[in-house]
């Protein structure tokens, strides 16, 4: 073990080593074995036996090495060489230098692995016929209006056709759910959200709906439209390489908030969309596809909430979900035997 006359020697340590010195010495290790590749002792054995060793968190210490024995495995089945694996460090590299706070390169790349949709599904189990969740994208903002249900949700001049869509919430039991608040937010019908527009001065195609007292709510919008995912980057460059492309379904998101019940963020697609076996990030579900309607007669137009002159084209398209949540007693209970596997 190494003392702090050892460490604070100038014959034995450098000067950047002895500035960092002042508040704490760090615990030092004699090396007594001989780690090499294709013996009983190899460099991930010492690794793993450095960090058991040092790290003082035990859920820190669990996910680390556990990382470091996958990594390590995949480089001896895959037989890894410096050429490939400079290839890796650069395109790593080049993910942080092209990330921004509107842009980051490694959550895309993260969606694009599917390791965003798999952490979600690892965290937020359900109950069979509960509706499935998925990430809520970079596109979600908190300034959306708290509104009643039944309003328009989208601004006059907001380029799309109409849309109507209504919705109930119930629970794994079929009771109607109180108490539920809706966080709803979309792209419109050019795929774009409104903070894509440069010259955004509020909020558009989003609010926090207020359920009714049933568990119905419904809101006056904007059918969205497909859109690419950030394909400048690394994260586009992957997919390329993959044969894979960036596009998105037109989709709509819902955050959905009840007292007792466990939150859901999730996204909803029309059928008639394309890349819904494509999706880029993996987040849409073939339970979360939906049939929507062509509504053709102004009375019923009427009905929805639609002023004259504001349905364009000559139709509405009918939207129609019912969202189960489960409890969040529910979701422990189901957690707990996974938790007892780990």
């Amino acid at each position: 073990m190494a003392s702090r006359q050892q460490m604070t020697n100038p014959l034995l340590v450098g000067t950047a080593i002895r500035a960092q010195l002042k508040d704490e010495i760090p615990q030092d290790l004699p090396l007594e074995k001989e780690f090499r590749e294709k013996t009983d002792y190899t460099i991930t054995d010492h690794v793993v036996e450095l960090h058991k060793t040092l790290c003082k968190d035990p859920r820190t210490l669990e996910l680390i090495n556990g990382l470091v024995t996958h990594l390590h495995a995949f480089c001896r089945e895959k037989q890894v060489n410096h050429d490939e694996w400079t290839e890796v460090v650069k395109f790593l590299t080049r993910a942080g230098k092209e990330s921004t706070d509107f842009k980051n390169e490694f959550v895309l790349l993260s969606d694009c692995f599917g390791i965003s949709a798999l952490v979600d599904e690892l965290n937020h189990p359900k109950p069979p016929g509960c509706t499935d969740s998925c990430e809520a994208g970079p596109f979600y903002t908190e300034d959306a209006p708290e509104v009643l249900s039944g309003v328009s949700l989208a601004k006059s001049g907001t380029t799309g056709e109409a849309m109507f869509f209504s919705g109930f919430i119930k629970n794994t039991i079929g009771q109607r759910i109180k108490g539920a608040k809706v966080d709803v937010w979309q792209a419109d019908g050019d795929g774009v959200y409104d903070v894509q527009y440069p010259n955004r001065t509020e909020p558009n195609d989003r609010g926090k709906i207020i359920a009714e007292p049933d568990g119905t709510f419904c809101y006056r919008g904007i059918l969205p439209t497909a859109y690419p995912i950030p394909n400048d980057g690394p994260a586009g460059d992957f997919l390329r390489l993959m044969g894979r492309h960036p596009h998105r379904a037109a989709h709509i998101h819902f955050a959905l908030h009840a007292p007792g019940y466990d939150d859901l963020t999730t996204a909803l697609y029309p059928s008639h969309s394309p890349f819904l076996g494509t999706d880029p990030v993996f987040a849409t579900k073939k339970s979360l596809i939906c049939q929507l309607v062509e509504e053709h007669n102004p009375a019923e137009w009427a009905k929805m909430g639609f002023k004259d002159g504001e349905v364009k084209n000559g139709r509405v398209w009918v939207w129609k979900y019912q969202f189960v949540l489960p409890t969040v007693q529910e979701v422990h209970q189901m957690k707990q035997p996974r938790r007892a596997v780990l």
